[in-house]
């Protein structure tokens, strides 16, 4: 049970009561005009009337507001499946994340058709921590029974599930078993994607995103925290450019392989990684692949950097060419160690804080738990 849980106290004996309040507004007609409804002309339906458990096994709860951009895209999706969600016992319901009221009008006419909490920030807030949102939309499914416990029963987020399957043939969408083998976490197989494939499917709530084990992602960030060592030692003591040479082909075949590829099958130090990983950590723990292919990005570009400095050091001058050779080093190897040690990717954190924003993409959320 979440913190969000425990601090969900419902005493009227139904949560849906808790969760959206005494009634729903009626969504159907009253705001496909462009004129704002008159308070006399919403139609207020009595919760239990509204999502009657003899018609109704689920309740999908969409969380959005006009302000967010992937919400406004996400909307038509929704819209389109309410009568097959219908057909299939599903009552759709809106829920305002807007900050004002005429806000909450703008989005009330994007989802004409699905009928609307009322408008209370307070109840949104309440839905965010006990669903444990990072980001909007959400398309919460709950299931419509068990009125008097404490919390009702989440079946799924199926914000990206809807995209991937519009017509709903595999509603209610509920969550598979997520164990893997061995030998599926080594080798990318069947269900979980192909070999060439970067990463995993494997969250059944963004099935369309591939994701990546961070245990064998933190022990390849050791493994290559070693050979850092290894180049500082030379450095700063050996001094012998034809270290950089070797070992230059080594660290640019593991980038690009997982870059493109992944950590398994041919990545030396992702292949290595992984067997750890499987050694030390029985279940996986799956992070998304996007911002990582960023990071590794990164250390692409370091490696290219340092082995330009070493193989044109002469034209550059020693007293300029052995401080820039120290500082890409000591670049990769306090981000490996912080990767390995801390779990903290420096490269997730440029893709949430300086990519997303340029380019206005989704902040990756789960990068950050």
């Amino acid at each position: 049970m979440t913190s969000a849980e425990t601090t969900f106290n419902c005493d009227t004996g139904d949560w849906r009561r808790c969760l959206f309040g005494d009634s729903i507004q009626n969504n159907q007609q009253i705001h496909r005009d462009e004129e704002e409804p008159k308070e006399g002309a919403i139609e207020l339906i009595p919760i239990q009337q509204a999502l009657d458990s003899k018609k109704y096994d689920y309740i999908a709860v969409f969380i959005g507001a006009d302000y967010c951009p992937h919400c406004k895209a996400f909307a038509p999706a929704v819209k389109d499946a309410l009568p097959i969600l219908e057909k299939k016992r599903c009552k759709v319901l809106f829920v305002s994340n807007d900050r004002t009221k005429e806000a909450f009008q703008a989005s009330c006419k994007k989802t004409s058709g699905m009928d609307v909490v009322p408008y209370n920030l307070d109840k949104t807030r309440v839905m965010r921590d006990l669903f444990d949102l990072q980001t909007i939309p959400a398309l919460m499914i709950l299931k419509n029974k068990d009125f008097k416990a404490k919390v009702p029963t989440v079946v799924t987020n199926a914000r990206n599930v809807l995209v991937a399957d519009p017509e709903a043939k595999q509603f209610p969408w509920e969550p598979k078993d997520g164990h893997m083998s061995a030998m599926d976490r080594f080798i990318i197989r069947g269900k979980y994607g192909k070999w060439w494939e970067l990463g995993h499917h494997v969250n059944p709530d963004f099935p369309d995103q591939l994701y990546m084990d961070e245990h064998a992602v933190r022990a390849r960030a050791g493994l290559l925290n070693v050979m850092t060592w290894i180049a500082i030692i030379n450095v700063w003591f050996w001094r012998e450019p034809d270290y950089v040479q070797w070992l230059f082909p080594i660290m640019g075949y593991e980038f690009l392989t997982s870059m493109f590829i992944g950590l398994t099958p041919i990545s030396p130090f992702g292949l290595l990684g992984t067997v750890f990983a499987i050694a030390f950590h029985p279940e996986p723990l799956w992070k998304p692949a996007r911002p990582k292919r960023l990071a590794w990005g990164i250390g692409l570009t370091l490696a290219i950097m340092c082995f330009f400095f070493v193989t044109f050091r002469a034209e550059i001058g020693k007293d300029v060419y052995l401080p820039l050779v120290k500082a890409t080093v000591l670049t990769c190897n306090v981000a490996t160690w912080f990767e390995s040690a801390n779990g903290f990717c420096f490269g997730c954190f440029i893709y949430n804080t300086v990519v997303v924003p340029m380019y206005k993409l989704e902040e990756c959320s789960e990068c950050k738990l």
